[in-house]
């Protein structure tokens, strides 16, 4: 009977971790090897950063309008009579979700054309895309084509142990209509940041700012890889294809895919960046904004004041 010989486990590499379950990273201490004094710790993402330091007055209008739209609408006259006609406290909390109903199917939307555009890049093709996609991702060719985008990155993990936070950018480009030729030449790329919203908003500056100036990227084989050089910032506004070319409107933006420039070069990228810190400084604060308010001051009475 001959002994089993074990392979020798390897060592468990450092870097960036994503589970999209939780959406939530964990980053390593440093680069290289898993050990007693390099160990995976939790890590803000660039949006919850953003979420949590910026305000966003544009939702506390949005949530009530969803809500309004839906009674206003006689197509859910029948739905609301019986949820009217139901248990109060039961109706409150149905109208209450449809917000978060409309923001999640909006974010799965996103998360798909996200997913066929990144398989765009990576195979040139987009196959199997829903019917309800379809115009997003054709909308989305045709601006590859119109700008002559070359993907050079796409959703890749993005990491800054000096600032710490992680994130995963949409995709780093180069273009000769956006570009210059000794850029290309040197490498260089453009970041272009996608977005499926009903609008487009100059936060979304501070997230490329970020993205643009991390200290490294995973590659597909789970290394860490420094970023290229980005030498200005985009988001481009992914809405259905005009068909029927009648210049019609998505909510009040231009159909097909727009792109709107956000830094024009690193200085620009740099200031964006600062705004950046200082909101995830903010959002970093948090716990202890929420403990300076504790129990009320009292002052002991004596017997003689009782009296």
């Amino acid at each position: 009977m001959t002994a089993k010989t074990r392979t020798p486990k390897a060592p468990e590499k450092g870097g960036l971790k994503f589970t999209p379950s939780g959406h939530r990273y964990r980053m390593s201490q440093k680069p290289g090897v898993i050990g007693p004094d390099n160990k995976f710790l939790p890590v803000s993402g660039v949006t919850t950063l953003l979420g949590g330091g910026i305000p966003k007055p544009a939702l506390v209008r949005w949530a009530p309008k969803v809500v309004a739209e839906w009674v206003a609408n006689p197509a859910n006259r029948e739905a609301l009579e019986q949820l009217l006609a139901g248990d109060p406290d039961a109706a409150v909390r149905e109208l209450k979700e449809l917000p978060t109903k409309e923001r999640d199917a909006a974010g799965i939307r996103g998360t798909a054309v996200h997913g066929h555009a990144e398989t765009l890049h990576s195979t040139g093709e987009a196959p199997d895309v829903p019917e309800d996609l379809i115009s997003f991702v054709e909308g989305y060719v045709e601006f590859l084509d119109r700008f002559q985008i070359t993907a050079v990155l796409a959703e890749r993990p993005v990491g800054n142990r000096k600032d710490w936070w992680a994130g995963t950018f949409d995709l780093f480009a180069t273009s000769p209509l956006l570009m210059s030729a000794e850029d290309i030449a040197a490498g260089k790329v453009i970041q272009i940041d996608l977005k499926t919203s009903k609008g487009v908003y100059g936060e979304t500056a501070l997230q490329t700012a970020a993205y643009s100036l991390g200290e490294f990227y995973m590659d597909d084989n789970g290394d860490e890889q420094p970023l290229p050089e980005v030498v200005a910032t985009y988001v481009a506004h992914v809405t259905p294809l005009d068909r029927d070319g009648d210049n019609a409107r998505y909510d009040g933006w231009p159909l097909g895919t727009s792109l709107y420039q956000l830094a024009a070069d690193r200085d620009e990228i740099k200031v964006q960046y600062g705004q950046f810190l200082a909101a995830a400084y903010t959002h970093k604060m948090t716990k202890y904004r929420d403990g300076i308010i504790t129990d009320p001051i009292t002052i002991a009475i004596t017997e003689q004041e009782a009296a």
